[in-house]
C-alpha cells in the first residue's frame, strides 16, 4: 500500500498534556531524574512518529521547555513542527505533572502524538480493536472494545503493533514516574490557546497505570535473523526435480539438512540431461539463515547458491555412466 505523505505546511504546533497523579489525584513534585526520562522519552517517541511520516517530510518536531509557572508543578515544552511556527506548542505538567507536543488545523500533530501514545498503551496491554477502517487520507481509524476511537497513520499503526525496541523504550520513558511518585498518567491534547486548567477539565484521551510501565520496561523478545555463508563438500542424498526446496544435503562437516537449490546454472544443466549419480561428490556454497521468533523454536534454513561436482560416483552399480538421465519426481540417491 502506497503511503500518503502529510503536507508539513498544514501542520500547526499545539499541545499534548501528560498529567501524572497519585491515588489521591495529587502530586506536587516528581523526581528530577524521572522528569528527565519523560522528556527524553517524548523526544524519542516523537522522533519515531516522524519516521512513520506523522509530520510530513522533514525532521522531527523541535522540542523546547518553557520556564516553570508559579503555583502547582507546571512545565510547558515547545514542540515546533514548522520552521517558522504559527503558534507555540506546549507540554503541560499540571498540578500533578504533564508534558506536551503539537496540534494543527489541517493535520493535528498534537492529537497524533496523544493518539499514538494511547494506542501504544493499549498494545502493551494486549488489547485488540473491534473494528478499524483505512481512510483516504492515509490514516487508520481504530475502534476499541470500550467504544473509544483512535486515529493514526497506517505506518504509525504498524509501528505501534510491532512495538520494536526504540518505540517501546521511548514509551516506557514517558511513563517513568509511574514507577515511583505517580499511580496514573493521563494523556490529553489541546489547542495552544487553551490554558492548563482548561485542558485538565477535558476527558483524558488515554490513561496509563503502573502495570503499563512495568510491561513496557520488560525487554520484549524480538524476531532475530542471522545469516552466514559457508562452503562444504556434500552428497545430495535426496533429490526432488519437482521441488527445488526439498533436496536433502549431507555435508562432511555441517551435518545433514533439507535445502533449497538456488544455483540456476546447475538446475539448467539437469534440465538439459546432466545426470546425478550415486555417490557423486559436490562442492557447495551454502547460505544458512537462522531465525528466532518469540515463542517458537529456532529455525535454520539452507539455500545452496552454487553447486560444482568434484567427483563422479556410481549409478546402479556402474561407474561413470554419462548417458544416464535424471528421473522426474523425488528419489533417494
Amino acid at each position: 500500500m502506497v503511503a500518503i505523505t502529510r503536507d508539513r505546511e498544514e501542520i500547526e504546533d499545539g499541545v499534548v498534556q501528560l498529567r501524572f497523579a497519585d491515588d489521591d489525584n495529587n502530586i506536587h513534585d516528581i523526581s528530577a531524574s524521572d522528569l528527565a526520562q519523560v522528556l527524553e522519552g517524548l523526544v524519542a517517541f516523537t522522533g519515531e512518529l516522524a519516521k512513520a511520516g506523522e509530520f510530513g517530510d522533514g525532521p522531527a518536531p523541535r522540542i523546547r521547555v518553557r520556564a516553570p509557572k508559579e503555583g502547582s508543578f507546571v512545565l510547558e515544552a515547545l514542540v515546533w513542527v514548522q520552521d517558522n511556527p504559527i503558534g507555540a506548542a506546549g507540554l503541560t505538567v499540571g498540578g500533578a505533572a504533564g508534558i506536551a507536543a503539537a496540534k494543527s488545523f489541517g493535520t493535528a500533530a498534537g492529537k497524533a502524538v496523544a493518539q499514538a501514545i494511547g494506542a501504544g498503551i493499549r498494545n502493551l496491554r494486549g488489547q485488540k480493536p473491534v473494528d478499524f477502517e483505512h481512510l483516504e487520507n492515509g490514516d487508520v481509524k481504530v475502534k476499541w472494545p470500550d467504544d473509544s476511537v483512535s486515529e493514526v497513520r497506517r505506518e504509525t499503526w504498524d509501528k505501534l503493533q510491532q512495538m520494536k525496541r526504540p518505540t517501546r523504550q521511548a514509551l516506557s520513558k514517558i511513563m517513568t514516574p509511574l514507577n515511583t511518585d505517580a499511580d496514573k498518567l493521563e494523556v490529553r491534547d489541546a489547542s495552544v490557546e487553551d490554558t492548563t486548567e482548561e485542558i485538565l477539565e477535558t476527558p483524558a484521551d488515554a490513561v496509563a497505570i503502573r502495570t503499563d510501565y512495568l510491561t513496557a520496561i520488560l525487554e520484549a523478545e524480538e524476531t532475530s535473523e542471522d545469516e552466514r555463508i559457508f562452503e562444504t563438500e556434500a552428497v545430495l542424498s535426496t533429490i526432488d526435480f519437482d521441488n527445488t526446496a526439498k533436496w536433502r544435503v549431507k555435508t562432511t562437516r555441517e551435518g545433514t539438512r533439507t535445502a533449497t537449490i538456488e544455483d540456476v546454472q546447475f538446475l539448467k544443466g539437469l534440465d538439459r540431461g546432466d545426470a546425478i549419480h550415486k555417490n557423486d561428490i559436490f562442492w557447495l556454497k551454502v547460505k544458512e539463515t537462522t531465525t528466532k521468533e518469540p515463542g517458537k523454536n529456532v529455525r535454520t534454513e539452507w539455500a545452496v547458491i552454487e553447486v560444482r561436482r568434484t567427483k563422479r560416483g556410481d549409478t546402479d552399480g556402474d561407474a561413470h555412466d554419462d548417458d544416464s538421465t535424471p528421473s522426474t519426481g523425488a528419489s533417494e540417491a
